[in-house]
């Protein structure tokens, strides 16, 4: 499960200001630094789509054996996508962290290495403050706080929909409906249009 797309340009924005805010970096172009961080996050969702579109066309080759012995398709796509990115040599966001953030320790990590590059290479938007790879760990602390808050603005809006009269089925055409008019709410009181 990744980011949504509605709160990476926030996420991004917000990023850079923190690590500002934190000394370990002296921003010269905020476009340029934040549209850095984008990239790098819309290249790994594009990364992870293209990771699930080859697990499902894999699993389609075998959708009839799947049927005939009565595999558990959400297994085998679990056990198929734990092949591949193996044999890929990819950390995906599938494993959430234990305080319910949607990446791995793992991925933040990967994440905060692949964002350390662009932003510190010649004629960066950048400059440094402090030595590369302590600005790589403050980017990752960084990181890790938004997406804890991130988190906990999809348990809030997940609460909110579980609170209504009647009950909501998950996965429902009306629970992805309500979930998306709640959790555009919530980015909006962050400001994001």
């Amino acid at each position: 499960m990744a980011l949504p797309k509605e709160y990476i340009s926030y996420f991004s924005a917000e990023l850079v200001k923190r690590l500002e805010k934190s000394g370990k970096l002296r921003v010269q172009n905020q476009a340029a630094a934040v549209e850095k961080v984008q990239q790098v996050l819309n290249q790994d969702m594009a990364q992870e789509d293209k990771l699930n579109q080859e697990v499902r066309d894999y699993l389609e080759q075998y959708q009839e054996r799947i049927r005939r012995d009565a595999i558990s398709y959400q297994e085998m796509y679990k056990m198929v996508k734990r092949e591949l990115m193996k044999k890929h040599k990819i950390t995906t966001s599938s494993r959430p962290d234990a305080d319910g953030s949607k990446y791995s320790r793992d991925k933040v990590i990967e994440l905060s290495h692949k964002m350390i590059q662009p932003l510190t290479e010649t004629g960066a938007p950048v400059e440094l403050a402090d030595e590369k790879n302590e600005v790589r760990l403050e980017l990752f602390r960084q990181m890790t706080a938004l997406l804890r808050e991130e988190s906990q603005m999809d348990r809030g809006v997940r609460d909110k929909i579980r609170s209504q009269k009647r009950e909501i089925v998950e996965g429902s055409d009306e629970w992805d409906i309500l979930f998306r008019k709640y959790y555009h709410e919530e980015l909006r009181k962050l400001g994001v249009v």
